[in-house]
């Protein structure tokens, strides 16, 4: 089954069941603009043999971006760089995430981030500032901000839009009642509290023409006491089946509790009966360490049942794969990290490959999720730079340069952004 084209709601015609799921690159120049290793980057992802392309995120407003070196999506937009990062992927379908990251703006970004409401830091090493609330009014521009960046996306060629309604970023910082406390029409009850996510949805679509593609990811879960639990969810997703979405991925976690490095989820299996992870495949032992958010996957189907799923999270091996295409509740299988050490593997696992082994080191604590996810991003880098990976890179050695590049990339978008912000 992995080999069987799909063709969403769209027109949009994928090839494969595979798809390379979003990975934040840190490939832009100090303007916040495509770059010559972007273009490397995905011609070697669509030699690798996806069906489909999701880009890193690319961010609505660049006074808050998710890390330095995003690509920013605003009227600044290089539209000829992005159209030959699209160019790079050749006939493999291709997808910009876009996003705000809220409250999860690091400190050398801006010092005060914004949320839904007025909220405590995200307790992350101390990297995060505590957030200010944002007005009805810079909502509204956010809103409109996803729409700006859809056209502009569009006019670079690329084959859609993903907003990103995942992983404790704004719009999943809406949905959440933990962070969102807000008594106005963008919070309250589920429907409020989707309504920043539904907005960005309608704007992504207005903005665009017909057969491009809108997606949304979605976190199944955000695994904390007080957040968004799975009942919202699949709320949400009748929601968005009502706007008729082309495609919606699921994952889940944020960075205080980040499942979607599979931290935590034995506990939430334990304590709950039917959990994301449990039973997650129905294929036995093998495969409940796989595929994080399988359980989901399989509301969303029942809620969505014309809306392709696609399932990103802990997904290894091709037996596991071809057992989730096959119990009828995915459509796609997404991969990230795997693909920033073996971009070939999607190729790999078409013509047979049992699947992939990531490195053997775990770094369960939140610090060592973030070392981890640098580890990755070197690779990435790496292949940015037309070299190979390097799988024996040590994950200290990859994590000890994060916080110097940080603020030194910081500062030069600082000043980058004052300039900017002097042109008409």
């Amino acid at each position: 089954m992995l080999n069987e084209s799909l063709t969403l709601p769209s027109g949009l015609v994928v090839p494969n069941r595979i798809a390379k799921a979003a990975m934040t690159e840190n490939l832009a120049d100090a303007d916040n603009q495509p770059t010559g290793r972007h273009e490397r980057l995905y011609r070697r992802w669509a030699e690798g043999g996806s069906g489909l392309l999701v880009t890193g995120n690319l961010m609505v407003d660049r006074r808050y971006l998710e890390r330095s070196r995003n690509i920013v999506a605003d009227r600044h937009l290089d539209v000829v760089r992005l159209s030959r990062v699209r160019q790079a992927a050749g006939q493999v379908p291709m997808i910009a995430q876009l996003n705000h990251p809220g409250r999860q703006t690091n400190r050398f970004i801006a010092r005060t981030p914004v949320a839904p409401s007025a909220s405590g830091a995200v307790p992350m090493m101390g990297l995060f500032g505590k957030p200010r609330a944002l007005t009805a009014e810079e909502i509204e521009a956010i809103v409109a901000g996803f729409g700006t960046a859809s056209a502009l996306c569009e006019q670079a060629g690329l084959d859609g839009v993903q907003v990103h309604a995942a992983h404790g970023y704004l719009l999943a910082q809406f949905l959440s009642p933990h962070v969102n406390r807000r008594t106005d029409r963008w919070g309250g009850d589920v429907a409020g509290r989707a309504h920043a996510l539904l907005a960005a949805v309608r704007a992504a679509r207005s903005a665009t023409g017909d057969g491009f593609t809108v997606s949304v990811k979605l976190n199944s879960s955000d695994f904390r006491h007080g957040g968004f639990t799975e009942d919202d969810a699949e709320e949400v997703v009748r929601l968005l089946v009502d706007e008729g979405i082309d495609l919606i991925e699921v994952s889940g976690g944020t960075y205080e509790s980040p499942a979607l490095f599979g931290i935590g989820l034995e506990d939430a299996a334990s304590k709950k009966e039917g959990s994301t992870k449990e039973g997650s495949t129905g294929e036995g032992p093998s495969t409940l360490k796989e595929a994080y958010f399988a359980a989901f996957a399989q509301r969303a189907r029942r809620a969505a049942p014309g809306v392709p799923i696609m399932l990103t999270g802990g997904i290894r091996t091709r037996a596991a794969m071809e057992a989730l295409l096959g119990g009828g509740a995915v459509d796609l299988i997404g991969l990230a990290r795997p693909l920033a050490i073996d971009p070939d593997l999607p190729r790999a696992l078409l013509a047979g490959s049992d699947g992939v082994d990531l490195p053997s080191y775990t770094l369960p604590t939140v610090a060592g999720m973030a070392g981890e996810s640098e580890w990755y991003e070197t690779q990435i880098r790496r292949l940015g730079a037309g070299r190979d990976v390097d799988p024996q890179l040590h994950a200290i050695r990859a994590a000890s340069g994060f916080v110097t590049g940080e603020l030194v990339r910081g500062l030069r978008e600082q000043g980058a952004r004052r300039r900017l912000a002097d042109r008409p």
